[in-house]
């Protein structure tokens, strides 16, 4: 088995890094979603360009403690698609998607897009998709999906949650304060907003 690698995430346009640390297959699962939101937050970004084909999005998921901000986090930014929608964090700058997490600390996940990882070492790192899920809702196209992995992908994020709870890592963060709040306040698009935005 490969050793960890610290892999580089930035931004389309540079002003924003972060690094994510000693990152390895057996240190957080290799998704691909295909809801509905997760396309609604690619198109309100700009970015449909970054999803794989069908509007998958490529997604790392691991614990928050791996993470760690470098440079620009002035350029920081947080979009919730509902006032009770997921996190989906980016850099201002340039509306490049970093990370998506849930809205409280009480759960150590954090997702990376993995567009925004850098370098040759990437694939190796983070290793195989696990989980293709939510293909009921892919647009419809000629790559041909077939669904897999969700209860494996949920299984393990338990299982790295009950990992950071013996380390004493599960309010590790650098995307929350020490009182839990988010470090930046979140945009919540009106329901106007997010239908204009959501695939027909």
């Amino acid at each position: 088995m490969a050793a960890p690698v610290d892999l580089q995430i930035g931004c389309r346009c540079g002003q924003f890094g972060a690094v994510l640390k000693d990152v390895s297959p057996a240190m957080g699962s290799h998704v691909q979603c295909h809801c509905t939101d997760c396309q609604t937050a690619a198109r309100v970004l700009g970015a449909e360009e970054q999803l794989l084909p069908r509007g998958g999005s490529d997604i790392f998921q691991t614990t928050p403690a791996h993470l760690q901000i470098t440079n620009g986090q002035e350029h920081l930014a947080c979009l919730r698609l509902s006032p009770k929608g997921l996190m989906r964090w980016y850099a201002g700058c340039c509306d490049t998607p970093l990370f998506n997490c849930l809205p409280h600390t009480k759960l150590a996940f954090v997702g990376i897009w993995v567009p925004a990882l850098q370098g040759e070492a990437v694939d190796k790192a983070i290793g195989k998709v696990i989980a293709v899920v939510r293909t009921q809702e892919a647009p419809i196209g000629s790559e041909r999906l077939r669904e897999y992995g969700f209860n494996r992908a949920g299984f393990q994020v338990l299982a790295r949650h009950f990992g950071a709870l013996m380390r004493g890592q599960v309010k590790q963060t650098p995307l929350f304060d020490t009182s839990g709040k988010p470090i930046v306040v979140p945009r919540v698009l009106s329901k106007e907003e997010r239908k204009a935005a959501t695939p027909s």
